[in-house]
């Protein structure tokens, strides 16, 4: 299998439930909605980032470890096994049990998920 030819994610699937979260946050008008509104903005902001993040280190294994024509297929298996391990043994981005990880401190704003999106496909094609 050419690994030039991984399909591209579908944007649309991808980015579903945070548009769901935008969309809900979005009707959230009323004065007494004000903190709802500025925790689902928080929410929406670590999903954003950590999503944002996620696509960096599939674009840097895909690069460092895939397209790297001096590895043999056996070194490929290592380090896909290796990245796989890493990435089961993280916590999952889903769940309650995020509640317990949400900071007090504001975060910074990320990229949207188009923006990132974008980042990481102009990486993918090497583009600048």
């Amino acid at each position: 299998m050419d690994v030039r030819s991984i399909p591209r994610l579908n944007d649309q699937e991808a980015h579903r439930a945070l548009e769901l979260l935008e969309e809900y946050h979005a009707k959230l008008v009323r004065p007494q909605d004000k903190q709802l509104r500025n925790a689902i903005e928080r929410v929406i902001r670590i999903f954003k980032g950590r999503l944002f993040q996620a696509l960096l280190d599939i674009q840097e294994f895909y690069e460092i470890t895939l397209l790297d024509e001096s590895k043999s297929i056996q070194q490929k298996t290592a380090e896909t096994l290796q990245i796989a391990c890493k990435w089961e043994n993280s916590p999952p981005l889903s769940g309650l049990s995020y509640l317990n990880e949400v900071s007090v401190l504001p975060l910074p704003i990320p990229p949207t998920h188009e923006q990132a999106y974008a980042q990481v496909i102009a990486l993918f094609l090497g583009i600048s």
